[in-house]
């Protein structure tokens, strides 16, 4: 199994949103969007759209870990299934020869 870090993506993408999450709260928030249109404006002014490109790659690459790693599950498994299934057959075979 190939071995990725996980953990890098995870907290790269928590690092981000939370950086994120910061900006919008210096400006008033997003819980402000009865009747202060303003405030949410300048929230989102405090934005980059280079920062949310930043967050769409880190989520994308964290997608894409994660789909390696759903695979090499998916091929664990169905190995398991396969060595279990033979070593039935060997144990039923030789108590047939009894």
């Amino acid at each position: 199994m190939d071995d990725f870090n996980f953990d890098g993506h995870f907290e790269g993408v928590t690092r981000l949103y939370q950086q994120l999450d910061e900006k919008i709260s210096e400006k008033g928030g997003l819980g402000n969007l009865f009747g202060l249109r303003s405030k949410l404006r300048e929230s989102l002014d405090a934005i980059s759209s280079s920062e949310l490109d930043t967050l769409l790659n880190e989520i994308h690459r964290t997608r894409e870990a994660l789909n390696h790693l759903q695979e090499e599950v998916i091929e664990l498994r169905f190995l398991k299934e396969v060595f279990s299934s033979a070593a039935s057959s060997r144990m039923n075979a030789s108590g047939l020869k009894s």
